[in-house]
């Protein structure tokens, strides 16, 4: 589905953002990515999206990533931004669901057809012909990710999805994650809900990867966490609820 063969990037004038990186992600793989920040996350994301030219090679969907094959390969790629706002732009949830379809050649009734199902199959048939400035935020990132889905992806890539999300949300926002057949990379730094969602986490820092393996192993090594600045997930940490700190 993805690989990564010694992927280096540096921004003009600055030290490696990705330093020869190197994985693979098989269809139906649920990672987290994971690191503190100016650790990489989102540099190696723009990378497989195509966003930014590497040295080393990237191949996503079976087709290596180039100039010629990048409108191919982003036919397969879905990508949930951090910010909804930055994302739904069409005046209405449907509207914004058919318009990365239609505009690759689906016809509006199918483009519609498809949308449809998707909000059925998540639950969402009420948001369907919301006003995007009328939705809540926990609302407009379902909604999103909905958008996204409606394009029928084969890989998702997803940027602190449940950044801003009340708690009710959040638990909506993991239920509707474990719920979804397709390939997943979600970068976050909520690693209790990476505990939740994945089942191999990929820890990178300076650019590098310095932990790529099954969830529960890496985020229960204390040490390996705090060495990259880093904290256990509240649920490993043993620290009780009333006395965890208070999200800012």
């Amino acid at each position: 589905m993805l690989d990564f063969n010694n992927v280096t990037y540096s921004y003009p004038g600055g030290e490696p953002a990705l330093n020869g990186i190197s994985f693979h992600i098989s269809d139906g793989e649920q990672i987290g990515l994971i690191g503190a920040n100016g650790a990489g996350k989102s540099t190696l994301m723009k990378a497989a999206l195509g966003l930014i030219g590497v040295q080393g090679t990237i191949t996503a969907c079976g087709l290596q990533m180039n100039k010629q094959n990048l409108s191919q390969i982003r036919k397969h790629l879905g990508y949930v931004l951090q910010n909804s706002d930055n994302q739904m732009f069409m005046p209405t949830v449907i509207e914004d669901m058919i318009f990365g379809p239609v505009n690759y050649g689906m016809s509006r009734e199918e483009a519609e057809k498809v949308a449809d199902k998707t909000l059925a199959q998540l639950g969402m048939e009420h948001l369907r012909d919301r006003h995007n400035h009328r939705m809540s935020g926990g609302e407009k990132r379902m909604a999103a990710i909905a958008t996204i889905l409606a394009m029928e992806p084969k890989l998702m890539l997803m940027d602190e999805p449940s950044a801003a999300l009340d708690p009710r949300n959040r638990r909506i926002l993991i239920d509707m994650l474990n719920q979804l057949p397709v390939t997943k990379i979600i970068a976050s730094h909520d690693l209790d809900m990476i505990l939740e969602t994945c089942d191999r986490v990929i820890l990178i820092n300076d650019g590098q990867i310095v932990a790529d393996g099954d969830t529960l192993t890496v985020l229960s090594n204390k040490t390996l966490l705090e060495n990259n600045n880093l904290e256990l997930p509240f649920c490993l940490a043993g620290i009780p609820m009333k006395k965890r700190p208070k999200m800012q």
